[in-house]
Parts: C-alpha cells; structure tokens; sequence
C-alpha cells in the first residue's frame, strides 16, 4: 500500500494484474511507485499508484530525480523592463523503507535522504537536503501478506494514513539566497483513497494533504522569524494498464494556503494553484520499476509563479 509521504520521498510495492500474476513463479513480487523528487521545501507532487500494497518484511529502495523551474513576475517588472525570475531546481533523493505489519494491516517505516541543486538569478546553492522520516498504515483494503501469500494476492479498493516529518538538518545560512534546508520542522499528513474496478487493470485515487510548519527563527535577510500557513493540497489520478507490465496516468494537483510571513507580516503569497499532469510506469527485470511524470501550472492567482515539473523514479524491493 504505501509511501513515504511527500518531500523527496516514496515507496510502494505494486501487485501484478491477475492475468500476469499466473505467468510468473510464484513468490516474485514487483516493486512499484512512488517517490518525490524533494525540493527545497517539501514539493509534495505526488503520482499514480503512489499508494500500493506490498509484501510484510520486505525492504524497498528508492532513487528519485527531479527537475522542475518556477517562473515568477518580478514586482513592478512590466514598468522597468525587468523580466520573470526563473528559478531551476535539481533533486535527488534516496529512499529506504521497511515494509512492517500493524496489526494485520500494511505498514511502513521510511528514511528520506534528499539533495538539491538550486540556480536562479538571486544565487544558488547545493546540498544535502532536510532530512524526512515516514510513517504509514493502511486503513483498509491492504492486509499484511507474506511475499507467498502476496503473489497469489487480488488488488482491491483501499486506503491509508501516511505522515512525513521532515527535520532541520539540510544546508541552511541565513546570509544567503536560496538554501536547499529550510532550517525549521514540517509535518505533513496524506490520507488515500484507491478504487480499482477491474483488480488493479485501472486506479482511480483521490490525495488529501495537509503540510504543518514551525517557525524559521533565524530567516534570510533583514527579518527575525520566517513562518508559514498550513499548505492544503487534493491530488487525483486516474491510471490504466495497457499491458501487464505498463501503465499510463493523467494526474490534477490543487494547493490551497500557506502564505508566508516575515516578523508577523504576510508577504501574499499563498497558493491557489491547479496542475495538470501526465505519467507512467514500467515493470523491468529483477523486481525493478520505472515511474516517469511531468506536470504544469495551468491556473494561478495573478502573481503567482508559473511552473513546471519533470520526475522520474527507480524503483526495487528486496
């Protein structure tokens, strides 16, 4: 069922439709989806299929790579000549989770390890990342199964509870702009809700994620504490096998919230924001997957930057 939360993070262990489970030697379970590149601050773009059950006392290995811009207005910039800030970030992150039973449902414990390479016109920066720890459970529709037990397994509707604290341990100077850490704490907290009609042919799934902040007390520039609203975001995704081994998704994305303020002072920045995606996923030799998307701001406040992402994610369970 599950994945680390949304920050540079992932996991999940996809079983096979029916008619490929029988072709295959019993007890050979697939990895599966779903992992984050990790921004800066935590990205939270999520994937198809991010959400599946796997196989209890097992591990699974995640490498993520991430590369998306942000295009935003300069103040006042039509009136000076002054073009858009363009902003690339480069992420990485590697992922390790430990796929555990919780009283007979799916389970999961995770270690994020982001990286990030930042380049826009006010600077850059370079560096590890936050550091994220991942803990999930499934509601309902996933039972913990032996890897045996897992291959003869018949996907059904479900959901699950994940949370993804990330702590202050990235590179971080209060002097400089941009930084890949954000030098405060993050929680963020998905619910999941996954329907297949057909036995894991077609995944039609619905996000919910609310991002808590804590405050920066040693913010950038003139001001003493940097803080932030709560993020609200909704994710749906619509997937379908188009063989046994690949599968094809369109994906919606919308952010609500979580303007920031300097010293007490909100800046009017908060999101308002709906993208529009596409993506798929390939099942390759030795209990190997490969998830590739890309998504674009398609609706935005005046203001507000434009942007787009591309991530792609390897996949393996042990």
């Amino acid at each position: 069922m599950l994945r680390p939360g949304r920050s540079g993070e992932a996991r999940a262990v996809e079983p096979e439709p029916p008619c490929a489970a029988r072709r295959r030697r019993r007890g050979s379970p697939l990895a599966v989806a779903a992992a984050l590149a990790l921004a800066a601050s935590p990205a939270l773009a999520g994937k198809a299929r991010d959400y599946l059950n796997a196989p209890k006392d097992s591990w699974v290995t995640f490498y993520n790579l991430g590369w998306s811009r942000s295009v935003a207005p300069a103040l006042g910039g039509s009136e000076f000549g002054t073009g858009a800030l363009e902003t690339d970030l480069v992420s990485q992150s590697l992922i390790l989770s430990r796929i555990v039973d919780v009283w007979g449902r799916t389970g999961g414990l995770s270690l994020i390890v982001p990286h990030a390479s930042i380049d826009s016109r006010n600077g850059g920066a370079d560096g590890v990342g936050d550091l994220g720890f991942v803990a999930e459970v499934n509601l309902f529709g996933a039972p913990a199964l032996s890897k045996e037990a897992f291959a003869d397994w018949t996907p059904e509707t479900f959901a699950s509870a994940h949370f993804v604290l990330t702590a202050p341990t990235g590179s971080y100077d209060a002097d400089a702009a941009p930084n890949v850490g954000a030098n405060r704490w993050s929680l963020a907290s998905t619910v999941n809700y996954s329907y297949t009609p057909d036995a894991g042919w077609t995944w039609l799934e619905l996000y919910g994620t609310l991002l808590l902040f804590t405050e920066n007390t040693d913010a950038p520039g003139a001001a003493e504490t940097l803080s932030r609203d709560p993020l609200w975001r909704v994710e749906a995704h619509a997937s379908r096998n188009l063989t046994p081994d690949f599968w094809v998704s369109a994906d919606a994305y919308y952010d609500i919230g979580g303007e920031t303020a300097l010293d007490g002072k909100g800046q009017d920045d908060a999101a308002d924001t709906l993208r529009a995606g596409l993506g798929f996923g390939l099942r390759l030799p030795g209990r190997v997957q490969l998830m590739m998307n890309a998504d674009q701001v398609i609706a935005r406040p005046s203001g507000q930057p434009d942007g787009f992402s591309l991530r792609l994610t390897l996949a393996r369970v042990w």
